[in-house]
């Protein structure tokens, strides 16, 4: 089997040349990164991380806010990890250092999505949004400019630290 035969993490990308087309490769690769928020001031920020940093966080939570550490990634937040492991090869080095003898891995996740928060919260309520677009132009039938009405008034109602639940958006239709 060629090596070009298996799924993404481990298709080599953009190098333009070679069958295929490289330039839309790496169109649809930056594409990606900047769904996936995987920016370049993110990348930067990520070399400033420490084992140290993710222990000391690690320490925080346990003192308080255990709700923070509790409760799975979203389907965005593991392709965002994966993404973010192939271009960032520090925090590959931490994560292997920490996990599994200092952390379990979902907890390095956890500590890592509140780190990089700043740097990612607005690509992963863009992700959040097109979703609840999505659902929503299938469960309703409705157009999509009518629904992204819907959305932007429903968001401008709540705080920007409360989502919206299913009831109040039905409630709105």
């Amino acid at each position: 089997m060629a090596f070009s035969a298996f799924s993404w993490p481990f298709r080599r990308r953009g190098s333009g040349s070679g069958a295929g087309g490289g330039s839309s490769n790496s169109a649809a690769a930056a594409e990606e990164d900047e769904e996936l928020g995987v920016t370049l001031q993110l990348l930067d920020f990520l070399r400033t991380l420490s084992p140290d940093a993710f222990k000391a966080a690690a320490l925080q939570l346990q003192g308080g806010d255990a709700e923070a550490t509790a409760g799975e990634l979203t389907s965005w937040q593991e392709r965002h990890a994966v993404l973010v492991l192939s271009k960032a090869k520090g925090l590959s080095k931490i994560r292997y250092d920490l996990c599994p003898r200092h952390m379990k891995d979902k907890q390095f996740w956890r500590i890592y999505f509140l780190l990089a928060k700043s740097y990612i919260s607005p690509y992963e309520l863009r992700a959040i949004q097109k979703e609840k677009l999505r659902r929503m132009e299938t469960e309703n039938g409705k157009p999509k400019e009518v629904i992204t009405v819907e959305v932007e008034m429903q968001e401008s109602k709540g705080s920007s630290l409360s989502q919206p639940s299913e009831v109040d958006l039905e409630s709105q239709v």
